[in-house]
């Protein structure tokens, strides 16, 4: 992926992201890129600061961040909230045998406003699977929120040993050229 030119506008949500994740001390990102975080993906590949991960498929994410964090660093999995359906037996199995904080950063797809028939589906699962394995996570909207909520979700799965999740909506989000009026 090529690096934002000067021209381009990077936005704002990227960025807040970004500062967030170094300033928790976050080494490590592993993603599988979604639209609605667009930006975001653009920035990590072009960071020397952030290892970043690309995987083919949500269930590699929590073996690549459970290995990070036995190795000392820390990390964040960032998903659409579908992916929580595909990687929750890595996630179930390392938090509930292993007690291993895994961290997960996820769009609101299918939040209201969903412009897109598919994305519905997504939210109907996202939180009564979190609530269902007890994973602690809260719903960040806007801008001032993005790098708070990083730092205290890196915290509270380090000081937990559990996975936490902050999913991101309105202005913490890119709304996609398909989904614009």
């Amino acid at each position: 992926m090529a690096e934002f030119s000067r021209t381009e506008d990077v936005p704002r949500y990227a960025e807040l992201m970004i500062q967030g994740l170094k300033e928790a001390g976050v080494s490590i990102v592993t993603a599988l890129p979604e639209s609605l975080l667009k930006s975001l993906y653009r920035l990590l590949v072009a960071d020397p600061d952030i290892r970043y991960v690309l995987v083919a498929n949500e269930g590699e994410m929590p073996g690549i961040a459970a290995g990070a964090y036995l190795g000392g660093k820390k990390s964040v999995m960032i998903m659409e909230n579908s992916g929580l359906r595909q990687a929750l037996e890595p996630i179930a199995r390392f938090a509930l045998s292993h007690r291993v904080p895994l961290v997960m950063l996820m769009p609101y797809r299918g939040d209201f406003g969903e412009k897109t028939w598919w994305g519905h589906s997504h939210a109907q699962t996202m939180e009564p699977i979190l609530n269902a394995l007890n994973i602690p996570y809260r719903v960040v909207r806007r801008l001032d929120d993005i790098k708070p909520a990083i730092s205290k979700v890196v915290t509270h799965a380090d000081s937990s040993q559990y996975p936490a999740a902050v999913i991101f909506a309105d202005e913490c989000l890119e709304t996609p050229s398909y989904a614009k009026d």
